[in-house]
């Protein structure tokens, strides 16, 4: 690979990265929204004073806490997401040959496996790799025509 298409492989996998970032942050949110209706409910049907009410509440604020940051950071990620991917799309919109753009959608737009690429695409995984190898150079010489967007 070239020094080029290795540039152009880099400022791809921005939008990828990030994809699954926001993925991963998702369900890290639903994991505590879990966490916290369980705690919530026993916290809740706990009316006496028992011995592990405290540890329960700071267990409570904690996750709360938690979440808040999370959330905060999913929402960023998200937004800052929408704009790679417009990004993304435009740089991709310019490649000459569809079987490039497919590819190209499919990993860094969709997020794909290369297996499942070949499947959706109807080709062998070898041809996945020789179109994104030939993908890359083009998407090189587009990133530079669009004044540098890396």
């Amino acid at each position: 690979m070239t020094n080029r298409a290795y540039r152009a492989k880099l400022w791809l996998n921005r939008n990828y990265n990030l994809n699954k970032q926001v993925e991963a942050d998702q369900r890290m949110l639903e994991i505590l929204q879990d966490r916290l209706g369980n705690g919530v409910a026993k916290y809740e049907s706990d009316g006496s004073e028992c011995h592990d009410s405290d540890a329960a509440r700071q267990r409570h604020e904690d996750t709360l806490l938690e979440m808040s940051q999370l959330r905060e950071r999913y929402e960023r990620e998200k937004r800052q997401l929408v704009e790679e991917t417009a990004k993304t799309r435009k740089a991709i919109s310019e490649l000459q040959d569809p079987a490039q753009r497919a590819v190209a959608v499919d990993r860094y737009i969709n997020g794909l496996k290369w297996e499942n690429i070949a499947e959706l695409e109807h080709v062998a995984i070898a041809q996945v790799y020789r179109i994104h190898r030939t993908m890359l150079e083009q998407m090189a010489t587009v990133l530079e025509n669009l004044g540098g967007a890396t």
